[in-house]
Order: C-alpha cells, then structure tokens, then sequence
C-alpha cells in the first residue's frame, strides 16, 4: 500500500495550481498561508500527497472549509466519546462512515450541557441532543454492526476476564496464556495492609502512593524495555504517587535516560480513571487509594465510581495492560458491602477484587472438558506414555487447545500447545482462521503450538510421536530464554512450513522518481512523393489517398489543412489553390473507407494510435501554430494534463497554462475562448468538477 501511494506521488514541475501554490509555501521563511486557508485554496495538493487525515472532530470543522476536500472514507475511533453534534462536519465530508467505538466505555463529558441543558428544546423529536454519542446515534438508527470478538491486546487472559464477563457477556474470544503461573504477565494483586486512606485529609493514601512510586523504580531497573502507565482512582492519589515518585527520581537521575525518556511513542504516565480512555502500556499498575482509613472505617465511597457510568470507568481501567496489570489496595473483595450500594461500578470493582485475590475464575487451567476427539485421547495417551504430564483443552470464552504439555521443572506454565484436527479444528468459520490467524495470536501470547495432523499420525504413529518429543525438547529451551517484546505491540508471523514469510508482491523500486512529461516536441511527416511532371490535382486518387496515410501515421490527430500544407511542401508549391484542396480532401475520405485512417470533423486519425499525445508546437512555422488546428481531444488531454499536475487549479490559469504545453508563450483572447469553450463542455461531461475556485478531475 505505501509502495502505490509512492508511485502516485504528484512528481510534476508545474508551478501553477493547488500544486504550485503548495511548493511556493514550502519556499517560504514567514508569513505562511493559515492552515485553513492553505487547505481552502490547496486542499486538493495537500490530499494527494497525505490522503489520510488524523484530526479530532472539532480540528476537522475548525482546519477544513466546507467545500474544500472530501474524503472516501471517514473512520471514527472512540466513537463512543464523540457527541452527534461534533461528528456531523466530519460526516458530511466523507463518502461513507464507520463507527468504531465501545459503548461499555467512557462516554463523551457532559459538564458543560449540565449548564446549558435548561435551555434545551425538550422534544421527543430532539433524537440528537438526547443521544449520548455518535456511536450510540448509529445503533439508534440501525446502521449494519459487527462485534469484534477477537481479543488481540492482553497477552493473558486474566487481564481481560472480569471484563469480558462483567460487560461483554463472554461474548469476546480469549486465547490462554501458557504463563498460568503469571510469572512474567496476568493480573497481580498486591494487598498493602499496613497502608490508611487519608479520608479527612490529603483524600489518598500516602504510604500506597509511596509503594507504588517504589514499584516503579524496580520496573525502571529491571524491564526498562517495557512501557508503563500507572492510573489512580482520583486526582488526589495520582498526585500523590507523582509526588513520592517526583523524590526518587531526583535520587535516581540514571533512569532518566534508560527508561523515563526511552519511550517516545508510549511515554511513561501517571493519570485518573478519567483521563486513561485511549492509552495502552506493556505494564499498567493500578493505585485504588480509597480504603480503609487509620483508624478501619471503610465507606463505600469510591468516587467515580460511585456515579451513573461508573462501571464504564473501570472497564477502562482494567483493559490498559497488554502483558501485565498490578492493583495496590487495602482492600478485599469482601471489604465491600453490597448491601450499602447499588451502584454497578461497586459491583464491578468486587468482582474484580475477588478475581484478583483468588484467580478462581482463572481461565489458563485445565477446564475439565472431555477430549475433543477419540484421536486426541490416543495421542494424549501415547505422550503420557513418554512421561509427560498432559492436560485437556486448555482455555475458554471461545478457543480451547486440545493439549498442554506441563513444564515440570517451572509448575504453572506449559511447554507446549498440541492441536489436533478434531471437532474444534473442522467447526472453525475459514482455514484462514484455523490456521494462520490463531496461531499468530497464540505465539504472540507465548505458546509454542504444534499442530498433529490425524492422517499423518494414522499412516506413522511412531514418527509423528518422535516430531511430538523433539517439539517438546526444543520448546524447554524456548520457554528458558523467553523473548520479551519492547514497546513494539506486533504479532510475529509463523509460518509453519519453517519458510522465511515472502512477500506477496515482490517489486524492484526505483529510488530515482520519473517526472512527467509536460508535452511532446511535434513531430512532423516529410513525404518523398513525385507527381512526375503531373499538375498535383490531377494525381491518382489512390497515390494521393497513400501520401494522406503517411503524413496522419506521423501526426495523428492532424488538421486536414496541415496534411495539405505537407504534400504540397513535399512536391514544392508554396501556394494551395481549392483545387489541391479538394483532391486532398477527397483523397482522405478514400483513406478512410480503406480502414487506416478516421475521420472526425475536420480532423484525421490513424486508427491504430494508441493514445492522443499533447505535443510542443513551438518550433512549427507559424502558419501552422494555431490553437484551431489542434484537435479536440488533444486540448482536452491537455486540461486533464494541467489539472491533474496542479491537483486542481483556477479556471483563468488553466487557460494560460493549457496553452503553454503547446508552445504558445501566450493566450490570446480568441485563443482564451476556445480553450473556455471546451473546459466548459467537460464540465457539462463530468470530466471536470468545480470545488471552491479551483477546477478538479471528477
């Protein structure tokens, strides 16, 4: 894709239209065109070299005039933060829409329509300003919807399972994690029982902050390739663990370098709940705060979470980590009374708790589910034979491995993934899905995965178990010498042939761009014909009809006068009297009927030219540079030419510039109309389209 975008980067020297203007501000030391005005009157410049815009729907209505670019697509992320009335100016300016967005998270602020929400026309007709966001706008009006149900982002399943049960109805699909144990990723819970939430005073909990701020400084030293982001329950604790922190790392300035600025593209942060919607870090640790105060008391008072939303606010909260989540607290789930709340985000946050303590709904166990299939029995028998401690489909909310083979020397990790083409490999919706995809997550997630094909295992058991052993053998050493991905969220290919993936297209780029050429130099025919000693006129029809053909090879599209001015060069008459003219003309219909050449008006073509060229008639004589002597098509090709360069252009230069690509230094005023005359008609063709001042290809 970015290779094609190269190939159609604007490469002209044109120094008129949207793309002369453009080069003109690049030039430029001061005094540069607003950005607004710039896309107003270059917009169209601006687009061909980056056809993709990211901008927030308010940047779009204040950057973008109306009228002044469009867009195929228009793609909204977070849709579920998007109020209606800020998505219209983007919508309008795209083809079509899609609606990206989360209705279990954060919706757009509302502060500022609690003070202007009196004033509000209060109709049932007001779908609009009733509407949450522009997500919930489309659901409304039942715009098509799809659930993307593949989990990619949690490298452990723990880390995403109180969401996926608590809001998404177990609809996602988890792929386990061979790291039951949660040694390097998962959910981890720290219970700090000697720590106080200051509930009179600072509204935080000072000694948790101090914990947390420590945290930090061991993951600086010891996985400084991994990004962090560390959220709080409310801006007082935030500020509290920004202060602890502020102390140590003035006591540490090395780590300054190697991890606090190491990380451009996922910096390091500390935020609320209520400002980590959009972010995602390798590692996030979660500080509650609230808890249970100096002297026990515990109110079940949990800011934000507390209010209508609150449980969207921590299914945000809980959903940042990609490998590994940490939550700092005094409290247990059975601290918290549901007995004096029913707010859902009090709920939420218990269930939570009660996940993180227990693990008892910890998904990367044996589930207890029978054998897929009698085929699956028999090889797991066969390596229990060789010593090997087996467990039975592994994982839940959609996608099981058949086999997991246990690592005895590190209990709670397994060494290896066995899939077996059983029930579950045939129900799977495409081999596309079956094969490359799931394997790509599972590997991503840290599995080795080996795949028993029950052909095979059926002509020669005792070979495909040796396969089986040596996978085993090979993935120890795998499991020993993990490999732990930097700030780089890819899924690694795996190609199971053991090949190197190839590329689909394999191209050689030229790393020298070819510009375009404005226009051709005019090429002109030099028949060698004799009349032997005959008046021209009375020429044979047929010898005349062949001179026509050679000249219209030569200069296709060719005005019939031109053709006539270079049969009588060729034989010497300066003067053409109506006689030539008229055998010459009589002559070229005869062509015609013999198929070699067309004839259009008072224009000849030669019927097997490929395409019309635009073609450089300055050094012509005089006589024969004249605009009413170029072809229609060919002026046509010109504008196209012009337009397509300038990447839109205002209608006077197009004349000016139109008329430079055939020799002409100037456009007269005769000249100026015919040119106006045929822009006109594409226009009324839709070969053209007015946008703003300028002139575009449709």
């Amino acid at each position: 894709m970015a290779y094609k975008h190269w190939e159609h980067l604007p490469r002209s020297e044109t120094s008129s239209g949207q793309l002369g203007l453009l080069r003109r501000e690049f030039e430029k030391k001061r005094r540069h065109l607003p950005i607004r005005g710039l896309i107003s009157k270059a917009g169209n410049a601006v687009q061909a070299i980056k056809p993709v815009f990211m901008m927030s729907p308010l940047s779009v209505a204040k950057f973008l005039p109306p009228n002044s670019i469009d867009f195929d697509w228009v793609i909204f992320d977070e849709a579920s933060q998007v109020k209606p009335v800020d998505a219209f100016g983007a919508i309008i300016r795209g083809e079509q829409t899609i609606v990206v967005g989360d209705s279990c998270q954060l919706p757009p602020t509302d502060f500022f329509d609690k003070h202007i929400g009196d004033n509000a026309e209060n109709t049932e007709e007001n779908l609009i300003g009733d509407t949450e966001s522009i997500l919930g706008l489309f659901r409304a009006q039942n715009a098509p919807e799809r659930m993307l149900r593949w989990h990619y982002r949690s490298r452990h399943e723990s880390l995403i399972t109180v969401s996926n049960i608590e809001f998404y109805e177990n609809r996602l699909q988890l792929f386990p994690s061979p790291d039951v144990a949660k040694e390097e990723v998962g959910l981890v819970y720290h219970l700090l029982t000697d720590t106080a939430y200051d509930r009179g005073g600072s509204r935080s909990n000072p000694e948790e902050a101090r914990i947390v701020a420590d945290k930090i400084m061991e993951h600086a030293r010891s996985r400084p390739n991994l990004t962090l982001g560390v959220a709080t329950f409310s801006t007082s604790q935030m500020q509290a663990v920004q202060d602890q922190l502020e102390l140590l790392r003035r006591e540490n300035p090395l780590y300054e370098k190697t991890f606090f600025n190491d990380h451009p593209e996922e910096p390091f942060f500390v935020k609320n709940l209520e400002n980590v919607q959009g972010d995602e870090r390798d590692v996030i640790f979660i500080s509650i705060g609230y808890g249970h105060t100096a002297d026990g008391k515990l109110t079940m008072n949990f800011g934000p979470l507390n209010q209508d939303g609150g449980e969207r606010r921590l299914n945000v909260l809980i959903t940042r980590a990609r490998r590994r989540c940490e939550v700092f607290t005094n409290l247990t789930a059975d601290d918290i009374d549901l007995g004096r709340t029913n707010a859902r985000g009090i709920v939420a946050l218990k269930r939570y708790l009660k996940y993180a303590q227990t693990g008892k709904t910890d998904i990367a166990v044996p589930t207890g589910r029978e054998a897929d299939s009698p085929f699956e029995v028999e090889v797991a028998d066969a390596l229990c034979g060789c010593g090997y401690e087996i467990d039975h489909q592994i994982g839940s909310a959609g996608y099981f491995i058949d086999l997991g083979i246990k690592d005895s020397e590190r209990p709670g990790r397994y060494l290896l993934g066995i899939e077996c083409d059983g029930a579950t490999y045939h129900s799977a919706q495409s081999a596309r899905d079956r094969d490359r995809l799931r394997q790509q997550v599972l590997e991503g997630l840290g599995w080795c995965i080996h795949r028993i094909w029950s052909t095979d295992w059926f002509r020669a058991p005792n070979k495909e178990l040796r396969k089986v052993v040596e996978a085993i053998e090979a993935a120890k050493t795998h499991i020993t010498s993990p490999h732990v991905p930097t700030s780089e969220n890819s899924i690694p290919y795996s190609n199971e042939g053991g090949e190197e993936p190839k590329s689909e297209v394999e191209t050689t780029v030229d790393p020298t761009p070819k510009l375009n050429s404005r226009s051709e130099k005019y090429k002109v025919a030099e028949p060698i014909i004799s009349t032997h000693g005959r008046d021209l006129h009375t020429v044979p029809l047929y010898t005349m009809a062949k001179w026509v053909q050679r000249v219209v090879e030569i200069e296709s599209p060719v005005h019939i006068d031109e053709v006539t001015r270079r049969i009588t060069n060729a034989v010497g008459i300066s003067r053409i009297g109506n006689r030539i003219r008229n055998t010459v003309g009589i002559a070229a219909h005869q062509a015609a009927r013999s198929k070699s050449i067309q004839i259009q008006g008072k224009f000849l073509y030669w019927i097997e030219q490929d395409q019309v060229l635009v073609r450089d008639r300055s050094g012509l004589p005089n006589a024969s540079r004249k605009l009413e002597l170029i072809a229609p098509e060919e002026l046509q090709i010109a504008i196209k030419q012009v337009v397509s360069d300038a990447l839109g252009i205002e209608r006077d230069d197009l004349t000016r510039e139109a008329c430079k690509l055939f020799g002409f230094k100037t456009a007269s005023g005769n000249m100026r109309q015919k040119v106006e005359k045929v822009i006109g008609e594409m226009i009324e063709h839709g070969v053209l389209k007015a946008k703003g001042n300028s002139l575009l290809l449709d």
